[in-house]
C-alpha cells in the first residue's frame, strides 16, 4: 500500500500550542514513517517586542537575534524527533508567516499547525496565521487546539 503522506510540514514560533501541534506531527510521523519539515518564519515587521526584543535595535541586529531564537525552537524540535527516531528537517525563511507556510505547503503533503501563537493582535488586523494557513494551503492541514 502506497503512503498517503510523504512528508509533514510543523511551522513553530514555539509558541505552547506550536510545541503541542509539533508533539502531534512526530507522534503521526513515528507511526507511519513519514519525515518532517520543521519550519520557523521570522516575521521582522511583525512587532519585535513579541520575540522579547527591543523595536529599537538596527535591523541587521534584530534579523539575527530572531533568527538564533528560531533555530533554538527548531532545535528543540530536533531533538524531540530524534528521540522518537523520526527525520527532521530544519527550514528558517523570512516572511509573512502564512504566506511563507502556504509557499512550503506546496512542497509537503501534510500541515500540521497549532490554532493560535503569539500573535492575538496580528489576528485582529490581519486575521491568525492558522486561518489563513486553512483556508488556502494547497495540501491537508491538521489544526491543533
Amino acid at each position: 500500500m502506497a503512503k498517503e503522506f510523504e512528508r509533514i510540514l510543523v511551522p513553530t514560533d514555539g509558541s505552547a500550542v506550536a510545541k503541542k501541534a509539533a508533539h502531534k506531527a512526530f507522534a503521526l510521523a513515528h507511526a507511519t514513517g513519514l519525515d518532517v519539515i520543521a519550519m520557523h518564519v521570522i516575521d521582522i515587521p511583525g512587532l519585535p517586542a513579541l520575540y522579547g526584543f527591543p523595536e529599537e535595535l538596527p535591523y541587521e541586529q534584530l534579523h539575527d537575534l530572531i533568527q538564533k531564537q528560531g533555530r533554538s525552537y527548531l532545535d528543540e524540535l530536533e531533538e524531540q524527533g530524534e528521540q522518537l527516531g523520526v527525520k527532521v528537517f530544519k527550514r528558517i525563511v523570512d516572511g509573512h508567516p502564512a504566506d511563507e507556510i502556504i509557499k512550503a505547503a506546496r512542497e509537503n503533503d501534510l500541515i500540521i499547525i497549532g490554532s493560535k501563537g503569539r500573535t492575538g493582535l496580528d489576528r485582529l488586523l490581519m486575521g491568525s496565521v492558522a486561518e489563513n494557513v486553512v483556508r488556502h494551503a494547497p495540501c491537508s492541514v491538521l489544526l491543533v487546539r
